[in-house]
């Protein structure tokens, strides 16, 4: 019986794998959810049809792939990849029977059925449609910039539109997000991310004083467990809605008393967060005895101040200002002003009478202030005060400084200062508050006009108000002018074209909007101080069949020159051989040894006596040339070998000269000989063949003649035509001490 069994099993799962599943033929389907990591239980129901019979074998199978088998009475196996971790276990006793899946995964979401066998009914099918739900990443939230956001939004104003993406990863099924201010649903409308398994959901929400709190983002894709939420509060700034002022005490039906104080509150309920409250009379702000508080129950900000009020706040009005510091200008303040009714004597105030800023006036314009005076009864005697002191009638001032109105017919600098009146009458006499008058002058020279300051021309004026564009006149010693504007005092020497080398004459002129400079500033400059500095770490080498010179680069220094100096024929003096922008023609002017960048440059050869130059050159001219001689190590490595005397034009000319003669002698024989044989042979053509050597010369020859006839001034120069302008060469220079390099 066992080996019936046995067979039959192995038999049923080999039809397995043959013969898949279909649900709503081989059997019933129902669906199954369940959540990642959690478990799942899946019931089979193993009843038979009949009492008399019983079920023989049970096998549970993912995508028609079996899993666990039971076989009566107790033969049980489990797949060992499925079941690695000991996650499945079955109870098959009970009815209907069940196997308990845990620690699910995204891979466990499949078909499972299971098919039993019975021992006379036929074999039944049940299949479970398991969902693997994923829960999405807690939802995270980025602004319109699309920066993230953490805990707090903000800040905002009352009116703003908050505007906000909810995302959430991955999730599965995905997941649906909306949006909840408190309790309440306030959007609901996501949609799938530009990015791969990301929700979002963008919010445009118009803040209000409601809504003020929090807002929050929900993320649910089950029933199965509760949606995944996250929080931000909102932080939103708020002016308050209403400021109001009373009088507490030391009034009579509102009106007051000149010299008698009063106590006024000033009260602002609903701003966030705490107001400045602050009292103005007149726009003067009042910052003695007054004092402020807060009750943070009802939000509300309350601010006493005791008045004592003068002749001058008749018709005066007294505010409370609720600014919130934390808002923009244009919201956050809110106000109360009342009117003050004060019995007065004389109220005064100056102002300007004319055109332009009620403080400002133009050198040499008219200056018209008049003190506006309310008084009763009226006033009979003004007085002027210029900077504390009083006026009086001169030929700064004028005749007439003892009326009402003070005028200048032509402000200087002088006038500029404060100004104040004071107005008497039977009641008393008021003194006005100052009031400051500035007087604007065009641009004149100071501090010795244009100066260099490092690498930049600075033109020094003095103005009111300070200039906003200067002109300037540039005139380099071998360049046409140029006509620069600027709008700062500052001209960069990179802005001039032309070489620097020589000198420089410049002239600036500043405008401020008042007028023109009258007269412009001048200075030449010589910029022989930005040189450079001469090269102090230099050497001689021999290498690939030439002498080289090496430098350590010099700051400042933008290129560099090298010259060749070869002994005359006296043996006297050293003549200028060639003259060359250092590494010219050649990628090798910056060559890097070690750790250190060096300036190099071909010299071609040189002889015992002959010397190298290194100078270090940027726009303003060159330093003073660093002289190198060759020692007579390096004299001895640079020799050629004997057989390049062959070579010389001086041996290798005459001898060839000497091969063609015989060469032509040979032939000219032969040819006599031939044509004493022309008689009775036909004539023959002898063809002369020259070697590569010979061949080489004669093709060059000319070319050999031109260098030799050219001169070595003009034909070493190395500058390319029109890059640079070089004076004359210098002259002669005497024999230096032997030396191979200077450090």
């Amino acid at each position: 019986m066992r080996l019936v069994s046995t067979l039959l099993y192995a038999t049923l799962l080999l039809c397995t794998r043959v013969c898949a599943f279909i649900p709503g033929i081989d059997g019933p389907l129902s669906h199954q959810e369940a959540l990642e990591g959690g478990n799942t239980t899946f019931l089979c129901d193993t009843t038979p049809d009949s009492s008399g019979d019983e079920f023989m074998i049970l096998v549970w199978y993912k995508n028609n792939i079996p899993i666990y088998s039971f076989e009566i009475p107790d033969r049980e196996w489990a797949d060992s990849t499925f079941n690695a971790t000991g996650r499945m276990s079955a109870d098959v006793r009970s009815q209907p029977t069940a196997i308990t899946v845990s620690v699910l995964t995204e891979d466990d979401q499949a078909v499972y059925h299971c098919r039993v066998d019975f021992r006379l009914s036929p074999t039944r099918n049940i299949g479970v449609n398991l969902t693997v739900v994923v829960l999405p990443s807690p939802p995270f939230f980025m602004d319109e910039l699309d920066n993230k956001v953490e805990r707090t939004v903000g800040t905002y104003h009352e009116g703003d539109t908050l505007v906000l993406k909810c995302l959430v990863i991955g999730g599965r099924p995905p997941p649906r997000l909306s949006w909840y201010s408190g309790s309440n649903l306030v959007d609901a409308s996501d949609a799938d991310s530009d990015i791969p398994s990301v929700r979002e959901n963008e919010l445009y929400l118009p803040l209000t004083r409601a809504n003020a709190g929090s807002i929050s983002c929900r993320a649910s894709n089950t029933n199965l467990a509760p949606p995944v939420e996250s929080k931000l509060d909102i932080e939103l700034y708020l002016p308050a809605y209403n400021v109001s002022i009373h009088w507490v005490w030391g009034t009579a039906d509102g009106v007051l008393r000149a010299g008698h104080p009063v106590l006024a509150q000033c009260t602002a309920p609903g701003s966030y967060p705490q107001p400045d409250l602050s009292w103005w009379l007149d726009q003067k702000h009042l910052t003695r005895h007054s004092n402020q508080s807060w009750v943070s129950s009802s939000s509300t900000a309350i601010s006493y101040l005791e008045l004592h009020p003068s002749v001058g706040d008749d018709g005066a009005t007294l505010a409370c200002v609720a600014t919130n510091h934390a808002m923009a200008p244009s919201r956050n303040s809110k106000a109360d002003v009342i009117t003050l009714n004060v019995t007065y004597s004389p109220l005064l105030e100056v102002v300007r009478v004319g055109d332009g800023k009620l403080n400002e006036v133009v050198e040499l314009d008219p200056l018209h202030l008049e003190c506006e005076v309310k008084a009763n009864p009226p006033a009979y005697k003004f007085i002027w005060y210029f900077n504390d002191s009083e006026i009086k009638s001169n030929s700064v001032w004028g005749e007439n400084v003892t009326s009402q109105v003070l005028y200048v017919e032509e402000a200087t600098r002088e006038h500029a200062g404060r100004y104040s009146c004071v107005a008497v009458n039977s009641i008393g006499e008021t003194r006005a508050e100052s009031f400051t008058v500035t007087v604007l002058y065009p641009p004149e020279c100071s501090h010795h006009g244009i100066r260099l300051v490092k690498e930049a021309l600075s033109c020094n004026v003095k103005a009111l108000p300070a200039p906003d564009t200067y002109l300037w006149h540039i005139e380099p010693s071998d360049s046409l002018e140029q006509r620069l504007t600027t709008g700062s005092r500052l001209l960069p020497l990179d802005q001039i074209t032309g070489s620097l080398d020589r000198s420089l004459k410049a002239s600036c002129e500043a405008s401020n909007g008042i007028a023109s400079q009258e007269r412009a500033c001048e200075r030449t400059f010589s910029f022989e101080q930005l040189r450079p500095r001469q090269p102090q770490q230099c050497d001689l080498a021999f290498e690939h069949g030439e002498f080289h010179i090496r430098c350590v680069p010099v700051e400042n220094a933008t290129y560099y020159e090298v010259s060749v100096w070869k002994l005359s024929t006296s043996n006297s003096s050293l003549v200028l051989e060639k003259r060359a922008p250092m590494g010219f023609g050649s990628s090798q002017a910056l060559s890097s040894t070690g750790s250190t960048w060096l300036v190099r440059a071909g010299l071609g050869k040189l002889g015992a006596g002959d010397e190298a130059g290194a100078l270090a050159c940027n726009r303003y001219g060159c330093s003073k040339a660093l002289l190198l001689r060759p020692s007579e190590t390096l004299l001895k490595a640079a020799s050629p070998p004997w057989w390049n005397v062959l070579l010389s034009k001086e041996v290798c000319i005459p001898l060839v000269a000497a091969v063609l003669l015989v060469l032509f002698a040979a032939s000219s024989a032969a040819a006599l000989r031939a044509a004493r044989r022309a008689r009775t042979k036909p004539p023959v053509i002898q063809v002369l063949q020259l070697d590569d050597v010979t061949r080489n010369f004669l093709d060059n020859l000319p070319e050999h003649k031109l260098q030799a006839s050219c001169s070595l001034r003009s034909c070493s120069s190395g500058y390319s035509e029109g890059s640079q302008r070089w004076g004359p060469p210098p002259p002669d220079v005497t024999l230096t001490l032997h030396r191979e390099s200077a450090v």
